[in-house]
């Protein structure tokens, strides 16, 4: 049987779903060929993203794809972003910065805007090799109507598509009490650390596992839920919230 390789497109550094989303699949050993990142500063957010691979003891190549308009840098950027990261980690170049081949019949997960993609479907022929795309955000949410343009290039296209909504994600969710049974590992440091600076930010004091839940979907888990809308178009209508403890498994294991 194929092994089944994934690429990951990601807006990490600031809400903190992105960083769980990355290393529960590093943790459930998914096969992943490469991380992209989107909006912003994808510079910095590359760099916590190799952050999170350091941690973890791998070696996956990173792409600081395409930040977006410069409204759209200045709109978003928070200024919490290179906490995340230590002086030197902030001063380190970045080996690559390459959007990768797409191999036949890739899973393609998107937990941030659609820019990159977009962009590849116009710039990296390979990506027509993606054989599902699994999407955190539905009609109207975040990761739709900012790069709008983006996303209706992406749900034009022939791919399998599989929509997580947010509705379906709050169903997930953890508070920073809940999360301090996570710091006995350096992992979990830096996800309660990730996770305390959003909520000292946004003033929030529970945190939606929006993107976990797209790449536990990619992975083929039946915790989320899906109806089919379309041909190739499913979206989420639930989800099993046993995947909360699974989270918590797979980052402490």
């Amino acid at each position: 049987m194929t092994k089944t390789n994934f690429v990951i497109d990601t807006d990490i550094g600031t809400d903190p779903d992105d960083a769980f989303a990355l290393a529960y699949a590093i943790k459930n050993n998914a096969d992943i060929k490469a991380i992209t990142i989107t909006q912003g500063d994808t510079i910095i957010r590359a760099k916590i993203a190799r952050k999170l691979e350091r941690i973890l003891g791998i070696n996956i190549p990173i792409t600081a794809g395409k930040s977006g308009s410069k409204d759209m840098i200045k709109k978003y950027w928070t200024g919490i972003e290179p906490l995340a990261l230590t002086q030197q980690e902030l001063n380190e170049n970045l080996e690559n910065n390459k959007f990768p081949e797409y191999d036949k019949d890739t899973k393609l997960i998107c937990i941030g805007l659609l820019t990159n993609i977009a962009f590849q479907l116009e710039n990296n022929p390979s990506i027509k090799n993606v054989k599902e795309v699994y999407i955190m955000g539905s009609e109207g949410t975040h990761n739709m109507i900012t790069d709008n343009e983006a996303a209706q290039k992406v749900f034009s296209q022939p791919w399998k598509i599989f929509q997580i909504t947010n509705e379906v994600s709050k169903k997930v969710c953890f508070t920073l009490n809940e999360l301090e049974a996570l710091k006995k590992t350096e992992l979990g440091n830096f996800l309660y650390e990730s996770t305390k600076r959003w909520a000292d930010y946004t003033g929030r004091t529970e945190f939606p596992m929006y993107d976990a839940l797209a790449v536990s979907a990619a992975l083929g888990e039946d915790f989320v839920k899906f109806n089919k809308t379309a041909e190739n178009r499913f979206i989420s209508y639930d989800v099993d919230i046993k995947f909360k403890n699974k989270i918590m498994e797979a980052i402490k294991s």
